[in-house]
């Protein structure tokens, strides 16, 4: 199902109708889908709320609202997702994230994808690549024009560690 379909979906639940009903201030921040090998992938929608500053998440398939948690941001703020706006399919943006694996990082076998779309400077697809290497392989792709903003490559074991 695309982000599309699973965001509409939600949007005509009445879990999601009575949340609406119920709380204020929230406005859509992300859409997220994992993907792994042997398991069914769901897609989430988070809402924000700056007064709260807490995020709700909603499951989908079937319609499951998270508890709300804290939020982990860099900026004072975080954007608002405009599904309007997105012209590129996540089909489409895979194919791109394939082509630069194939050329930049070809050893690399995957094991698990983690695809999320969010407004960061601008509406991205933010997907990353788990290998078989323990690598994370990052790549941005604009959501209105497919343009690659950046790709990245480290290894698991190096997150979190800090110069002494």
């Amino acid at each position: 199902m695309d982000v599309f379909d699973a965001y509409k979906l939600l949007l005509e639940s009445e879990e999601f109708q009575d949340f609406v009903k119920n709380e204020e201030g929230y406005y859509l921040v992300h859409a997220y889908l994992m993907e792994e090998k042997d398991k069914v992938p769901t897609w989430e929608f988070g809402f924000y709320n700056e007064n709260k500053d807490r995020i709700t998440v909603f499951q989908t398939e079937p319609i499951k609202r998270l508890p709300e948690e804290e939020v982990f941001k860099e900026a004072q703020t975080i954007n608002k997702l405009e599904l309007d706006k997105v012209k590129i399919s996540l089909s489409d943006a895979n194919l791109t994230v394939e082509a630069v694996r194939q050329e930049k990082y070809k050893s690399e076998m995957i094991m698990k994808k983690i695809n999320i779309l969010q407004s960061l400077h601008k509406q991205v697809w933010n997907i990353t690549l788990i290998s078989t290497a323990f690598n994370i392989i990052n790549v941005k792709i604009d959501s209105e024009t497919g343009d690659v903003i950046s790709s990245n490559i480290q290894s698991i074991m190096n997150l979190g560690v800090r110069d002494m």
